[in-house]
């Protein structure tokens, strides 16, 4: 007959809590990605976090209030961290946060937030593939719809409030709007609006078209260099854009600051897609730009001293995808050509 030492209170007291930090992280994990009434679904805990579950048995909906459920898992989503961001895809807190930013997510309840369907068509495209828990209610008469059933959007954090997921979410957000036939960025003129865009040195202008909410303005050459960081529809909603506001003059001054230096026989865009909404250099010469003065243009009229470390990695990488592109266009049209002489 074998005997099993007996634990002591302390050791009991520890295994408990061990047990009760594994469950509420994984009724936290099936709120943002099952079901928001996750703490009273024993099957729907289990199949989100099964390997630690099981090693204290999946909770039954009456061990799951005993532990403090539904308060005490969502203050454990609240403080994020919870590992499962190789399974949100785009819709990290980051990002979320960024939307939210942006006005695209409004709350206009404690709790609640909504989206207009008429001014994000390409958003509620993205909402309605993606991997969290909740859906888009029905629509009012101007076309706005609830989020219901999303504790992500609710409560989920983010764990870099300046970081390039933010940023991507606060352009995926943006209004569009022409000015003087020219399209802009749009975002609701907040601390932590601006705040986030001095810490990468994107310009910004006040919007006096709408006096009664102070908004902000933004060029769109910014937006797609955080194009990887945006769900389909949304991106391809920003790299579609034409007419874009302060361009090609940004990506020819930011050239200038940035990289006119970096590679030989490269002194301007040395094609258009070099950087967002560029124009080529017979274009460049055909227009009257000339290179010189452009470095004292940029920081006495642009007020562009020094671009951001991050900004220009991501400037960079942009640059090199477009040049592999253009490589790699001009190998299949070479091969194409070889092909139909051969044939001839």
């Amino acid at each position: 007959m074998t005997f099993f030492p007996r634990l002591s209170s302390r050791n009991l007291a520890e295994c408990r809590k061990i047990r009760q930090s594994i469950w509420l992280l994984a009724i936290a994990r099936a709120y943002v990605l099952k079901d928001a009434h996750a703490h009273s679904k024993r099957n729907v805990v289990e199949a989100v976090d099964q390997e630690k579950v099981r090693q204290f048995y999946p909770p039954t909906p009456c061990q799951m209030r005993s532990i403090g459920a539904p308060k005490a898992a969502i203050a454990r989503l609240r403080k994020g961290n919870l590992g499962i961001d190789n399974q949100l895809g785009f819709w990290t807190g980051n990002f979320i946060y960024g939307l939210k930013l942006a006005g695209a997510l409004a709350e206009k309840e404690s709790g609640r937030y909504r989206i207009d369907t008429n001014l994000y068509p390409a958003l509620v495209q993205d909402i309605a593939q993606w991997a969290l828990a909740g859906q888009l209610g029905k629509g009012d008469r101007s076309g706005r719809c609830r989020l219901i059933g999303c504790p992500a959007v609710t409560h989920l954090p983010p764990e870099d409030p300046e970081g390039s997921e933010v940023m991507a979410g606060l352009f995926a957000g943006a209004r569009l709007r022409t000015f003087n036939h020219e399209t802009w960025l749009e975002v609701p003129d907040h601390e932590w609006t601006r705040k986030l865009l001095d810490s990468w040195r994107i310009m910004y202008f006040s919007s006096i078209r709408r006096a009664r909410h102070p908004h902000l303005k933004i060029s769109p050459f910014y937006a797609p260099f955080f194009r990887d960081s945006m769900p389909a529809h949304s991106r391809a909603r920003i790299l579609s854009i034409r007419h874009s506001a302060m361009c090609p003059t940004l990506p020819i001054l930011y050239w200038e600051l940035g990289f006119s230096l970096l590679w030989k026989g490269m002194t301007i865009l040395p094609f258009a897609d070099a950087l967002p909404f560029g124009i080529s250099r017979r274009t460049f010469f055909r227009r009257g730009w000339r290179r010189s003065g452009l470095h004292r243009k940029a920081v006495l009229e642009f007020g562009i001293v020094t671009i951001d470390g991050r900004l220009k990695k991501l400037m960079h990488r942009w640059f090199e995808t477009q040049q592999q592109q253009r490589s790699e266009k001009s190998q299949r049209i070479i091969q194409s050509a070889l092909k139909s002489r051969l044939k001839s």
